[in-house]
């Protein structure tokens, strides 16, 4: 009952973020619906929608032994975590195209104003990871091998693999610095970054999973590669951006009413593969655990291109934005990348506290913290912009 209670809470937060000063767009608004500020906000409620996301993870994790049909409610947030993330890349994709298709200097600093911008962060948050596991082996008598220590260090040898995100974020920012900065026709561009995409997409399909639980080599684990495609299809849709928002526009209600029913179709079908555990059948012995993990990937491929159609269909005709989806956009990639330590910290408050106090503290120390490191990263980088200007970097 009680996880029934907090899912109930922590949706009713999440559509508070969400609907907060929410308006519809005026008839006469004839421009884009799909910009950058919009983006980071709306990036900002799906990284909050993350840290639940990423708490019933945790309860698998640490393997708590909690009746399934007390859980189950709760369990309804892990579904959809590869949404979330295909929304990340895929705005990601957009707004690189579309500031690259206005602005003639963007390529000029693009390293110090996107790459860095993700790499300061993420080495931050590396080491406190790497601290904490140094610290945690000392204490135990374990110990890490120097290779993995050194990797560790660089970033290569990930403690905790949910900061897979912004290590691959960085390679796709720095692909199409390296693309771009040579093609001047964006087709062209697209069909490059799409082809390099399947490749990163291969070498997590033939990668397999880590032998470690939360810890990993890169392209180890099929969240490396089930959404990453959404990133040239964000950069086709900016290219194509005025043809398809007017098809958005014109044919809401049909889009609406059909990406809707798709998309409970496809969750019931996703559902099911994610029960049979289908990118993980290699260790059940299945004879043909590469098709699995094509089978996973095609559903889950169509799965997201659903959501997205339905989001853009919305967005269309609604205007979402207020002060507190601003703040959570500018430390979303913080969020993300914070959070699995207060899951993992702070696991103790459930088995003495139970599971209200868990969640209330792992919300308010991963919020406090992505703040923390959002602050020492505008510091490194030497940027003025602020946590509560209303500013979107």
């Amino acid at each position: 009952m009680d996880f029934t209670i907090v899912f109930y809470i922590s949706l009713a937060i999440l559509l508070l973020i969400l609907l907060v000063k929410v308006s519809r767009r005026p008839a006469s608004d004839e421009g884009s619906f799909f910009d950058r500020v919009l983006c980071k906000e709306f990036q900002g409620f799906l990284a909050v929608f993350i840290i639940f996301h990423q708490t019933v993870i945790t309860f698998e994790h640490f393997q708590a032994d909690i009746p399934s049909e007390e859980i189950l409610p709760f369990f309804n947030y892990y579904y959809y975590g590869i949404l979330a993330v295909a929304f990340f890349f895929f705005s990601s994709g957009f707004g690189l195209l579309k500031r690259r298709m206005t602005d003639e200097s963007y390529m000029k600093g693009f390293m110090r104003r996107r790459i860095f911008t993700v790499l300061v962060p993420f080495f931050i948050c590396n080491y406190i990871y790497l601290t904490d596991a140094l610290i945690n082996n000392i204490m135990s008598g374990g110990h890490f091998h120097s290779a993995e220590v050194i990797c560790s260090f660089f970033g290569v040898f990930l403690i905790n693999n949910q900061m897979w995100f912004a290590v691959e974020i960085m390679i796709l920012y720095l692909l199409f610095r390296i693309v771009f900065a040579k093609i001047k026709k964006p087709v062209y561009g697209i069909l490059i970054m799409t082809g390099t995409v399947l490749v990163m997409v291969v070498i997590g399909l033939l990668a397999g999973h880590s032998d470690y639980a939360i810890m990993s080599y890169w392209f180890k684990g099929e969240w490396w590669y089930n959404t990453i495609l959404m990133f040239p299809l964000g950069m086709l849709y900016a290219y194509k951006e005025e043809r398809l928002n007017k098809i958005f526009k014109a044919a809401f209600l049909p889009l609406l009413i059909a990406s809707s029913i798709l998309f409970v179709i496809f969750d019931y079908i996703h559902r099911g593969l994610i029960g049979r555990s289908i990118y993980w059948t290699e260790t059940f012995d299945s004879p043909n655990p590469l098709l699995d993990k094509l089978l996973g990937l095609s559903v889950e491929t169509v799965f997201e291109i659903i959501f997205l159609i339905l989001v853009l269909t919305v967005m269309s005709r609604v205007k979402f934005g207020n002060p507190v989806l601003k703040f959570f956009g500018k430390i979303s990639l913080e969020m993300i990348m914070l959070n699995y330590l207060f899951c993992s910290k702070l696991f103790f408050l459930y088995t003495r506290y139970g599971i209200y106090v868990y969640v209330a503290a792992v919300f308010a120390g991963t919020v406090l913290s992505a703040a923390a490191v959002y602050f020492i990263k505008n510091i490194v980088l030497e940027r003025r912009t602020r946590l509560f200007d209303g500013k979107v970097n």
